[in-house]
């Protein structure tokens, strides 16, 4: 599989619409931003930095990160996020795609991409308070006045207890 990489064109700011590219892309904003390979810890992510299977990513305060999966699925994640990437499989030739997100701390927003027009497709978000069954969706997840919120944009999104 393709790895995702880090780019400097998708300069994430609260007020400025994401760029979407092939790759993965992310740039920090003010503060630190990690992208933990399994066997290394603490390598801070810069742009280039490719993002695989069981990587960690982490942004620090006033940092945000966007990571456009290989279908052009978007992840973007706040600032003090922490979110593995568990499994990304995507086969447009047996239409079929495996998306597995563990989404520890923080707020992020998912949009899904090419993998909506797959016939097989499993896309969850693992939380700290439930899961995330996707469908073609658009949601926002994370923290609200010491609740955790789900604001669907677009789609369905199934949430189940943990």
């Amino acid at each position: 599989p393709q790895p995702l990489g880090i780019r400097r064109e998708a300069l994430v700011e609260p007020d400025v619409a994401p760029v979407a590219h092939r790759h993965a892309v992310a740039e920090p904003l003010v503060s630190q931003l990690v992208c933990e390979h399994p066997g290394v810890v603490g390598a801070t992510a810069a742009v280039g930095t490719p993002v695989r299977m069981n990587d960690r990513l982490r942004t620090g305060p006033n940092a945000r990160l966007q990571v456009t999966f290989n279908d052009n699925s978007l992840l973007t994640l706040g600032e003090n996020a922490n979110v593995v990437v568990d499994r990304f499989a995507y086969n447009p030739k047996k239409s079929s795609a495996d998306v597995v997100l563990n989404a520890a701390q923080g707020a992020f927003r998912f949009a899904g991409g090419k993998i909506e027009r797959m016939q097989h497709k499993n896309v969850v978000v693992n939380t700290p308070h439930a899961a995330l069954a996707v469908r073609g969706t658009h949601f926002w997840a994370g923290p609200v006045k010491g609740k955790y919120g789900v604001l669907l944009l677009k789609g369905k999104v199934r949430v189940s207890k943990r």
